[in-house]
């Protein structure tokens, strides 16, 4: 996970996207994220653009590793405030080498925690869809139900975790191994 400030700069990561890209935390922040993305700056514009429109944005880019590897990376973006302060919280969603190698994804993992025991089977199933990048409409027509019932489930979900966000949510529940199959 990582905080970028308006200017795409990295403001926050946390341990896992530091030893994901091997790119000193001190390197990292105050960089621009574009820097990473093959294509850089122009590529990213207009879906930067979108981001601030709509406040989330899920999307794959290709980055480059501080080895010079290239990796697919598909992540979740969402508009949030952090100490008071307007920044974008992005969580990697999954991350995959050239030839198909998952780095990250869809590995299984044991509930670290006490949140999987804290939600209900059918709260984790709606979190599970909305950390694998699904919107509200397409999860209600998956699991039959009225977008309504999604929303009520994303709410409780986000209650009992204690997050404010859906991007928050989805770092939680991939950290917590929620979203794994």
């Amino acid at each position: 996970m990582a905080i970028l400030d308006a200017d795409r700069c990295y403001a926050k990561v946390n341990d896992a996207l530091v030893d994901l890209w091997d790119y000193p935390r001190a390197e990292l922040i105050g960089s621009c994220a574009d820097d990473m993305v093959v294509g850089g700056r122009d590529m990213i514009a207009s879906r930067w653009e979108q981001l601030v429109r709509t406040q989330q944005l899920y999307g794959e880019r290709i980055i480059e590793h501080a080895s010079g590897a290239q990796f697919r990376v598909t992540y979740a973006a969402h508009v949030t405030n952090v100490d008071a302060q307007w920044g974008v919280l992005v969580v990697t969603l999954s991350a995959r080498l050239p030839d198909g190698a998952e780095l990250i994804g869809n590995n299984h993992v044991e509930p670290a925690g006490a949140t999987g025991a804290r939600l209900t089977p059918r709260e984790r199933e709606v979190v599970r869809l909305v950390a694998l990048g699904a919107d509200t409409r397409g999860i209600a027509a998956e699991l039959s139900l009225s977008p309504e019932t999604v929303r009520t489930h994303v709410r409780n979900a986000m209650g009992k975790t204690g997050v404010h966000t859906r991007a928050h949510l989805v770092a939680l529940v991939l950290s917590d191994g929620l979203a794994a199959d």
